[in-house]
């Protein structure tokens, strides 16, 4: 059950974006998730990412769907915990994520909510989210 009380309640637009994407992946779906996502980041959300650490230096875990490597990101605690816990998570913006993500060399982009919707948002995808903030910052 969707916690509302917790830090990532506004994340639940997200999450039920995400599930219709994976019930009829159309293309207005995939706008609706974005544009959701839009939404999130103007009210400065934070979501979960997995996180590894390796001498002094803190890395994106990344996963693999058998030919690229992807981001995950998850809505909320419930989401991350569905499976095993990993070693070390991170609380960040919706914005550093996904830009982090476009500016990794190896991932292809992120993965929303691995173990339930498993939605697979793209560089190309994440480039018009982020191009949305630069035009209107840039006004």
């Amino acid at each position: 059950m969707y916690e509302f009380t917790n830090r990532f309640k506004k994340n639940f637009g997200i999450k039920m974006c995400a599930q219709d994407c994976v019930e009829d992946p159309t293309e207005d779906n995939k706008l609706r998730l974005l544009a959701e996502l839009i939404l999130r980041i103007e009210d400065g959300c934070e979501a979960l990412v997995p996180m590894t650490v390796v001498g002094e230096t803190i890395h994106y875990n990344t996963v693999s769907d058998g030919f690229d490597e992807w981001i995950p990101m998850f809505t909320d605690w419930d989401e991350l915990t569905r499976e095993e816990l990993p070693e070390f998570t991170m609380s960040q913006p919706i914005r550093c994520i996904l830009q982090d993500a476009f500016d990794h060399r190896v991932a292809e982009g992120i993965v929303l909510n691995l173990h339930t919707e498993e939605v697979f948002i793209n560089k190309e995808d994440l480039d018009l989210v982020l191009d949305y903030f630069l035009q209107s910052e840039a006004e």
